[in-house]
């Protein structure tokens, strides 16, 4: 019997048949928010966890006489920045510290971009509770690193003095999966979140290692996926720092308080919140995202999947998120992808850019670059690109994994013209029905349909197992 499915085109959709019994599994979407909070209900669950504190005294306790650092993150990812900067804030200053910093784990992200309605949120907080806060965004190219030797890994830490002149460290956060860590946790925003880009850098070259990627972190509970050199290093990076604090201009070697806050949210909703301890959060945390957002299938032939909508679908780089997320745990080994995204772009950005990236330099090291190595050997691929290593070119990397070591055919329906789509090693295709039909009528696979695939995690278990 067909049956007729709806995947996010952009602010559009895209609508197709396909026959029941093709389907290898139920088609896989984000699970329903459930209703939407109130700000008064948002406020007053957050403020239920901070009464009840794993592992801590509660807030306001540990910051009496405090230098408190707030940590939080910026406005790449929308999420609940505002309540979180408003409650801790209350909560700090309702302990008497003896001086508040707000710093925005902005990492290489723009601060004039990604983190103007922060400090907006910040300076309001603060006039409302009638306190002083400093605010720092964090430049990656800036001045103010302090240097902390080198990671276990090997990483060269270059961490913001800002961070290490408090000695009461809160962060707020909200968890999800990650394309590189894992899962998105406290560790990020130190790393990338509060360092300079040479330390930003030497960690993102970890995710060249297979095992980088989502649903893989040292915090997860299934031993089976704790190896993932990206998060190890992060985690390892944390640790240092909170190790070390600047008395007076002077470095000092010792431990210093810790507390979070940590959550998965969505726009007007909280699924799950908690706080204390941030190590006990880190381990936490992976549990609750898995529940709320890890499908496992066993891998099928054919994956017709949607990144979502903008910004995941603007660009072919952001697409690419997806590829990790769930494209790789849904298809087979050989198997072939549709990809649904119109790739149309910001109109601000001339045409050879738009669609492909969000700016020139991401366009020329992770497209540019696919295009150049298209057609090379996987392994020269690796070397040359972590020899001259820089952001953006990860994505490259997993790209030519992609296409080379899992044999995996990208197609691509999108606003893009052919020949630039072709040009990197993916097929242009015009007729989604015609593409599903033809592979229906080999009747050598089975289909999986996936939704909003850049908000949800796929884990591929191996053929037979239940």
């Amino acid at each position: 019997m067909k049956r007729t499915f709806t995947v996010t085109y952009g602010l559009k959709e895209k609508t197709f048949e396909l026959d029941e019994a093709l389907l290898a599994c139920e088609p896989i979407a984000p699970r329903a928010a459930g209703p939407a909070l109130s700000a008064d209900r948002i406020r007053d669950t957050m403020g239920k966890a901070l009464g009840s504190p794993m592992g801590r005294p509660p807030l306001r306790e540990m910051a009496r006489g405090r230098r408190v650092g707030l940590v939080v993150s910026d406005e790449f990812r929308a999420g609940l920045q505002r309540e979180i900067i408003d409650l801790l804030l209350e909560e700090i200053s309702a302990g008497g510290p003896a001086s508040i910093k707000v710093l925005c784990a902005t990492g290489t992200h723009d601060p004039a971009v990604y983190a103007r309605n922060i400090s907006a949120w910040v300076g309001e907080s603060a006039r409302r509770l009638g306190i002083t806060v400093d605010f720092f965004a964090n430049d990656c190219d800036g001045e103010g690193f302090v240097p902390l030797g080198r990671s276990p890994l090997g990483t060269e830490i270059l961490v913001s003095r800002h961070l290490l002149e408090t000695d009461l460290r809160v962060h707020g956060h909200e968890s999800k999966h990650h394309y590189m860590a894992g899962y998105s946790s406290v560790d990020k925003q130190v790393v990338p979140g509060l360092t300079a880009r040479r330390t930003v850098e030497d960690n993102h070259r970890r995710s060249l290692s297979p095992d980088s990627g989502p649903g893989r972190s040292p915090w997860q509970a299934d031993p089976s996926r704790r190896q993932n050199p990206f998060s190890i290093d992060a985690r390892d990076i944390r640790r240092i720092t909170e190790g070390l604090v600047i008395d007076h201009g002077t470095p000092a070697r010792r431990k210093v308080e810790t507390f979070a806050l940590d959550m998965i949210s969505g726009k007007s909703s909280i699924f799950f919140i908690a706080a204390g301890d941030p190590d006990l959060l880190c381990g936490l945390m992976p549990t609750k995202v898995d529940e709320e957002a890890m499908f496992v299938v066993e891998p099928s032939r054919y994956v017709i999947i949607s990144p979502g909508g903008p910004p995941a679908s603007q660009n072919l780089y952001g697409v690419q998120n997806c590829f990790d997320m769930s494209l790789l745990g849904a298809i087979r080994s050989g198997g072939e992808a549709l990809i649904i995204a119109p790739c149309d772009g910001r109109p601000d950005l001339r045409e050879g850019v738009r669609g492909i990236a969000p700016d020139e330099k991401s366009k020329q090291l992770f497209w540019d670059t696919l295009v150049r190595m298209r057609d090379w050997e996987i392994e020269a691929a690796r070397e040359a690109i972590e020899k001259h290593f820089e952001l953006y070119l990860w994505k490259t990397f997993r790209v030519l994994r992609l296409l080379k070591v899992d044999r995996v055919g990208l197609y691509l329906h999108s606003e893009l013209p052919a020949s630039v789509v072709e040009e990197g090693g993916l097929r242009a295709v015009a007729d989604i029905q015609a593409w599903i039909d033809e592979r229906a009528a080999r009747g050598d696979g089975s289909f999986t349909v996936i939704d909003n695939g850049n908000k949800l995690f796929v884990l591929g278990k191996p053929s037979g197992v239940v």
